[in-house]
């Protein structure tokens, strides 16, 4: 029977030395809003043979702007859940913060176009600028409101991200939200009409039986933040 050495195999993949977290190093788990079960050995199967995608959250605040609060746990479990069923990968969350920027908490966009057509707001400057050192290129935001947007995303040139509004019940599938968001940046997926259980189409109340097509997974796979063992 082969042993593990979990020190070793976290070093060598993750980057992670020195004391060593197993929630937070191995598992990836920084905020306590989903609590299950996590298997060592699974985890360390990821770690050793599947490609994954790094990726940091931000929680932005302001005031007394604290409630509903969003779910960061739970939507990156959601998001792994589809990324291994459906393409063989999984996301590894490199950190987790809150920020306390009232002035960030109300975004203001001008558009939520993917690409070099995006312009890009001073807003959004300035909040695709937070958690830049926390390991990842791709970073997901969540703030209060944003007017017409539920979710975005597109981002300045070289800061990969998306945000996502926790200060309502949009947008309307929140539970894979995330997943839909990282979907966007990871292989530039965009829309689609059909399947109707995709993903990526804009159909209200996907679950985390949504689907990715081959097509989509090719893309998310070839990703340049995607990192192979």
């Amino acid at each position: 029977m082969t042993t593990i050495n979990v020190r070793t195999a976290v070093a060598d993949r993750l980057g992670k030395s020195g004391t060593v977290s197993l929630k937070k190093d191995v598992f990836g788990v920084y905020s306590d809003d989903h609590p299950q079960s996590r298997s060592l050995l699974t985890q360390m199967d990821l770690i050793l043979n599947k490609p994954l995608v790094r990726v940091a959250q931000v929680t932005v605040i302001g005031g007394d702007i604290v409630t509903p609060t969003p779910r960061p746990q739970r939507d990156l479990d959601n998001a792994n859940t589809i990324y291994q069923r459906e393409c063989g990968a999984w996301i590894y969350c490199t950190g987790n913060i809150t920020v306390d920027r009232i002035d960030l908490t109300f975004l203001d966009q001008d558009d939520c176009n993917l690409g070099a057509s995006h312009s890009v707001s001073d807003d959004e400057a300035d909040l695709f600028g937070l958690g830049r050192d926390l390991g990842a290129n791709i970073v997901g935001y969540y703030i209060w409101s944003s007017p017409g947007h539920g979710g975005c995303a597109a981002h300045p040139p070289g800061r990969r991200g998306f945000w996502l509004e926790f200060g309502s019940i949009k947008p309307g599938s929140p539970q894979v939200a995330f997943a839909h968001e990282l979907t966007h940046n990871v292989g530039h997926n965009h829309h689609v009409k059909k399947p109707a259980d995709n993903l990526m189409t804009t159909k209200k109340g996907k679950t985390l039986s949504s689907t990715l097509t081959d097509e989509q997974c090719q893309r998310i796979l070839a990703d340049p933040d995607m990192e192979y063992p």
